[in-house]
């Protein structure tokens, strides 16, 4: 891989890391726009870039989350009743997500990507209802919400907890509560999107590396760095105007959209 691409893939995993430190955001926001431009540029066939984007940045995801997951575990968040609830749901939704990725046309892939874009950044600046959370919490809701979040996340390469924390609060679960489910369930999306993506690649001989349609460069580099960036965006969570820093992440994210549209 070239040297100026190794450095765009550091350069955006600590992007991706202070933002997921900084606003609380999978860093599958920035990743997976970055790879759409970089993969082509070291020879990833054109069919497969989209594809391949989601895959990586997914596979960083599982990186990223796992030791926010051991911090939130080690703080008593983890209930169990939730987690035999919403993990299930996420994780096959993650797989199901992960192999609509590898039969919907690629185009179509960047115009789903570029709604959920413009969705999530809607969701940053608008203010939010505060209505009552629901009075019982149904079994059977929390596993359908569960797997629409997690196809949702495996088919755009997101870590889905822009969509999870939101819909479990509104199932009565304190927000640091649903934040720590939601970290795990990001890790859960990522490990089984990544699982599908390598056997798929492998079984359709569609790979683009020993991982499957997994670009392993390109992960190793982004993983790293956003691991290393992302205490540095917690800290600066406590000293910078977040809100202010959402709306201007928020109109990039519509401007990434509309250059995947249009592109």
């Amino acid at each position: 891989m070239l040297l100026t691409t190794w450095i765009w893939c550091i350069g955006g995993g600590a992007v991706a890391g202070l933002l997921a430190g900084l606003l609380g955001i999978g860093g599958g926001l920035v990743i997976v726009p970055l790879l759409i431009y970089l993969l082509p540029i070291i020879g990833v066939p054109p069919e497969l870039v989209v594809p391949s984007a989601i895959a990586t940045s997914l596979a960083t995801i599982c990186m990223t989350t796992a030791s926010a997951s051991r911090a939130h575990a080690k703080h008593g968040l983890m209930e169990k009743f939730w987690l035999i609830r919403v993990l299930p749901g996420l994780s096959v939704g993650a797989m199901t997500g992960a192999f609509l990725v590898t039969v919907v046309d690629p185009d179509w892939l960047k115009i789903i990507f570029s709604i959920v874009l413009i969705a999530l950044a809607a969701r940053m600046v608008l203010p939010q209802k505060t209505g009552e959370p629901l009075t019982s919490v149904s079994k059977r809701l929390v596993a359908l919400g569960s797997y629409i979040i997690g196809t949702i996340s495996g088919l755009v390469g997101i870590g889905g907890g822009a969509l999870t924390v939101p819909f479990l609060s509104r199932m009565r679960l304190p927000v640091r509560q649903a934040i720590a489910i939601s970290s795990l369930g990001s890790f859960v999306i990522g490990c089984s999107s990544v699982v599908m993506f390598i056997l798929n690649g492998w079984l359709s001989g569609r790979e683009t590396g020993a991982l499957g349609l997994i670009n392993v460069p390109a992960w190793l580099g982004i993983s790293v760095a956003s691991v290393l960036f992302a205490p540095l965006g917690a800290k600066l969570a406590h000293k910078l105007p977040v809100k202010q820093l959402q709306r201007v992440f928020a109109a990039f994210l519509i401007l990434v959209a509309i250059q995947l549209i249009f592109n």
